[in-house]
C-alpha cells in the first residue's frame, strides 16, 4: 500500500508484540521525553487493564514519541499534528514495525473534525500554547466531546512555579497579570498583534499555576483523578501531569 498523506494514513495491521521502545525513542530524538513515556506507561497500567481494540489520540504529536508509546502498548493511535514533516520518522517506524498509527493533519483547535471518539486523549504542552480564555474553553469542550464514555484525558503541561521567572530570559518577553506571555515582534501586521509603548506584541502562550490549571479543568467539566507536579532546577517552568475524566462519565 503506497503511503499518501490524506486526512489519515494508517498501517491497518496488527501490533508487533516485540517492543522496540528505546531504539524508537532514539530514532525519534525523544530521549528528553522519557518522563512522558513513563507517565503514559503508568497510566495505562493503572486505568486500562485491557487495551485490545481501544483507540488513543495524541494531540500536537510532534516527533511522535507519545504516539509510538501508545501504539506499542496496544492502542490504535491517531497522531494529530499541523506539521507533516514532524512525524515523518514516526510514519516510517509505524510501517516497518506494523504499529497501528494513523496520521492526521490539523491544529489542536480542530480536533472535532476527526469525527471520531477515543478511549484516551493525550496532550503535551498543547494547552500552554492556547493563550486566550475563550479558545481554551473551546479546546477543552472539544476534548470532552471527543472522549468516549469512561475515556481519560492525559495531560502534561508547563506551569508557573515560584522559582520560574519567564521575563528573566529575554528582554523581548513579558507576562501580563493574566499569565499570558507576550513576545515582541517587528511585524505590526501580525495576527493578534497589540501595540503598547510604541512596540508590537503578540500573545505567545499562557503559563498558569498548578492550582489554576486544576480549577480550569474542573470548570470545564473534568474530574482530576491523578496529578503530579515536577519542579525543575534553575529558571525553568514546572511540569504538571494529570489524568482526567469527564464528570458526566465518572
Amino acid at each position: 500500500m503506497k503511503a499518501q498523506y490524506q486526512t489519515f494514513i494508517g498501517s491497518n495491521v496488527q501490533n508487533n508484540p516485540e517492543s522496540n521502545t528505546f531504539a524508537n525513542v532514539v530514532a525519534l530524538k525523544g530521549l528528553c521525553e522519557r518522563d512522558t513515556i513513563r507517565h503514559l506507561q503508568a497510566v495505562i497500567h493503572d486505568y486500562y487493564p485491557q487495551v485490545m481494540g481501544l483507540s488513543a489520540l495524541d494531540l500536537s504529536s510532534g516527533q511522535g514519541v507519545a504516539a509510538m508509546t501508545l501504539a506499542e502498548l496496544g492502542f490504535n493511535v491517531a497522531a494529530f499534528d499541523m506539521n507533516r514533516e514532524s512525524i515523518a520518522i514516526l510514519q516510517r517506524i509505524a510501517w516497518q514495525q506494523d504499529l497501528n498509527i494513523y496520521f492526521g493533519m490539523g491544529g489542536i483547535l480542530q480536533i472535532e473534525k476527526l469525527q471520531k471518539r477515543f478511549d484516551l486523549i493525550h496532550e503535551s504542552d498543547c494547552l500552554v500554547k492556547i493563550p486566550h480564555a475563550h479558545e481554551r474553553k473551546a479546546f477543552l469542550a472539544a476534548v470532552r466531546n471527543t472522549l468516549v464514555s469512561g475515556g481519560k484525558f492525559v495531560i502534561s503541561t508547563s506551569v508557573l512555579t515560584e522559582n520560574y521567572d519567564v521575563t528573566d530570559t529575554f528582554e523581548s518577553i513579558r507576562m501580563g497579570e493574566d499569565h499570558i506571555v507576550w513576545r515582541q515582534t517587528p511585524d505590526a501586521e501580525a495576527p493578534g498583534v497589540v501595540q503598547d509603548d510604541g512596540k508590537n506584541w503578540v500573545a505567545q502562550k499562557r503559563l498558569s499555576t498548578p492550582a489554576e490549571i486544576k480549577l480550569e479543568m474542573m470548570n470545564a467539566g473534568f474530574e482530576v483523578l491523578e496529578e503530579q507536579l515536577t519542579v525543575h532546577p534553575g529558571n525553568n517552568p514546572g511540569t504538571l501531569r494529570m489524568v482526567l475524566a469527564s464528570t458526566s462519565q465518572c
